[in-house]
C-alpha cells in the first residue's frame, strides 16, 4: 500500500468515524469536519467549513474555557457542551480534543464529539461547578 492510499484510507475512517470529528485552527475557525459532525448538526460542509466554532456553541463562557484550555495545556477530556443545531434544537455533547503542533506552534485542535442525554450533560455540568472535573 503506498503513501496516497494510506492517506486516503486515514481520511476515509475520520470522514466516516461513529464520532463527531473536526478541526480548528488558533483563531477558533473550522478548517474540516466529518460526515457525522454535520449531520449531528444539519448543516452542510459549505454552511459549517470556515466559520468560528463560537457560531456553535450555546454557552460563550463554554466555548471560551474550552478555546483557552486548548491554547494553555493543548488538550480537553470529556469537557460537556451545548451546541445549536441548523433547525434551532440544542445538542448535550462530550467534547475531547487536542492540539497538532508543528514546530512547537499550533497548527489545529483534533476534536471528538459524541452525544450525551440532557441528564448526563447536567450530572457533568454540576461536577465541573463544584470542582470535581477539569478542562485539560
Amino acid at each position: 500500500m503506498g503513501t496516497k492510499d494510506r492517506v486516503e484510507d486515514w481520511h476515509d475512517v475520520l470522514d466516516n468515524a461513529s464520532l463527531g470529528v473536526h478541526l480548528v485552527d488558533a483563531n477558533g475557525k473550522i478548517l474540516w469536519a466529518n460526515k457525522l459532525e454535520l449531520e449531528l448538526l444539519g448543516y452542510t460542509r459549505e454552511e459549517y467549513i470556515n466559520r468560528h466554532v463560537a457560531d456553535f456553541h450555546v454557552d460563550k463562557d463554554v466555548i471560551d474555557q474550552i478555546l483557552c484550555s486548548l491554547a494553555g495545556t493543548g488538550k480537553l477530556a470529556s469537557y460537556p457542551a451545548r451546541l445549536r443545531a441548523k433547525d434551532g434544537s440544542m445538542k448535550h455533547v462530550l467534547i475531547n480534543s487536542n492540539v497538532f503542533k508543528r514546530d512547537g506552534q499550533f497548527v489545529h485542535t483534533r476534536c471528538f464529539t459524541s452525544c450525551i442525554s440532557e441528564t448526563v450533560y447536567e450530572q457533568l455540568k454540576s461536577e465541573m461547578l463544584r470542582g470535581r472535573r477539569r478542562a485539560g
